[in-house]
C-alpha cells in the first residue's frame, strides 16, 4: 500500500490593492506617505517596513555615537520643520519621526515587517504585484498596485556590511 501525505500549507492569501504602495518606513518612506495624504487625499496606500520599525538607517545603526552626518535643517522635513542642533543624534532623529507619523496618523498606514520577494509589472493590466512574507508571523501577503514608490534606501538592514564594501 502507497500512502501520500500532503505537506499543510498555509491558507490561499488573498491579494490587497492599494493605489501607491511606499516600500521602506525611513526618512524618504514617512515623508512620502505625509505627502500623499496632503496633496493626493482619498489615495489608498500602505508603507511596508522590513524592520520592526520606522527609522531605517536610524533604526539600524545603534553603535555609540551615531548622529547625523548632515545638518537637519536641509535634511528634514520641509512640513515639520527642525527646531534643534544642526547634528542630531539617532534618538533625536527617530523622536522627530515618531512625531511625524503620529501628528499626521500615518501608523495606520505603516505595516512592520513586511519583507517583499518579488515585484513584477503588468504593462497588460498597468498593475504592479508584489509578493512578500511578514516576518514576525511566517505569513506570505500579496499586494498590487498601481505606483510603487521604492524608500528602502541603500543598505541591507538584515546583515552587516564589512567597510571595504565586501560582505
Amino acid at each position: 500500500m502507497t500512502e501520500t501525505v500532503a505537506l499543510a500549507q498555509p491558507a490561499s492569501q488573498y491579494t490587497e490593492h492599494f493605489d501607491v504602495l511606499i516600500i521602506g518606513a525611513g526618512i524618504s518612506g514617512v515623508g512620502g506617505a505625509y505627502h500623499l495624504t496632503k496633496q493626493c487625499p482619498g489615495t489608498s496606500f500602505v508603507v511596508l517596513e522590513a524592520q520592526e520599525s520606522f527609522g531605517g538607517t536610524w533604526l539600524t545603526h545603534r553603535y555609540p555615537g551615531t548622529r547625523s552626518d548632515s545638518d537637519l535643517y536641509t535634511f528634514g522635513y520641509r512640513f515639520k520643520p527642525w527646531t534643534s542642533a544642526p547634528i542630531a543624534t539617532r534618538a533625536e532623529i527617530l523622536d522627530y519621526m515618531g512625531e511625524v507619523i503620529a501628528e499626521n496618523g500615518l501608523d495606520r498606514h505603516i505595516r512592520y515587517r513586511h519583507t517583499i520577494s518579488s515585484a513584477r509589472w503588468s504593462s497588460r493590466d498597468n498593475l504592479w504585484t508584489l509578493d512578500g512574507t511578514r516576518t514576525d508571523t511566517g505569513e506570505t501577503v500579496s499586494f498590487t498596485a498601481n505606483f510603487l514608490w521604492m524608500c528602502q534606501g541603500y543598505y541591507r538592514h538584515s546583515r552587516a556590511t564589512h567597510p571595504s564594501g565586501a560582505v
